[in-house]
């Protein structure tokens, strides 16, 4: 007796689902619910944790044995040398501001200091291995001789002032010069400290 195609066919259709289920039980997972969203296959498997790039421990990450150099140089010229604040010499210190030399003249003697310290450990190689901070070093040398010579800027040097009627002019020369100075032992400061 036929009974029509949906019987016949009717057990074959389970068979995948039936199998499906077994498979699921046997590997450990549970068949999803109906109308639940599901799992994609990675989220069953644990995830191993991802490559880090910052250092697990709360350690600062390592410095170059070239910049720990630069960085001892220059903390043991800074010691020598203290008072480096060019944020003294504002653009509107007058011409004869002696705290202003003062902060200059010590930046002047950190930088060539460091420079000197420097060169010492390594006289064949230290422009090789040291570079930018030697570049900046002398940048930082050089601003201090514009402010020297041809205008004793902030006492620097013992030429005398100039007269009144160039004052003014020689107030504003100096203040660019400062200005300029402040910019280089900023850039000095970028290669030397961590």
């Amino acid at each position: 007796m036929f009974s029509g195609p949906g019987r016949t066919y009717g057990p074959l259709l389970l068979l995948p689902a039936v199998a499906a289920v077994a498979l699921l039980s046997a590997c450990g997972g549970a068949p999803a619910e109906p109308g639940a969203p599901s799992a994609s296959p990675s989220a069953s498997r644990p995830s191993s944790p991802a490559p880090s790039s910052a250092p697990a421990s709360s350690e600062p990450p390592t410095t170059s044995p070239l910049a720990r150099d630069i960085q001892a140089a220059f903390r043991a010229a800074t010691k020598a040398h203290p008072g480096a604040a060019l944020d003294t010499c504002t653009t509107d210190a007058p011409l004869d501001d002696a705290d202003c030399g003062a902060a200059l003249t010590a930046a002047g003697k950190v930088a060539a200091d460091t420079e000197r310290r420097l060169r010492q450990k390594d006289p064949e190689n230290a422009d090789l291995l040291y570079g930018a901070a030697l570049t900046t070093a002398g940048a930082v040398q050089d601003g201090l001789a514009r402010l020297r010579h041809p205008i004793p800027c902030y006492g620097l040097s013992e030429a005398p002032q100039p007269p009144p009627p160039l004052h003014a002019e020689a107030e504003s020369i100096c203040a660019e010069a400062a200005d300029l100075t402040r910019s280089e032992w900023g850039i000095f400061l970028s290669t030397v400290e961590p």
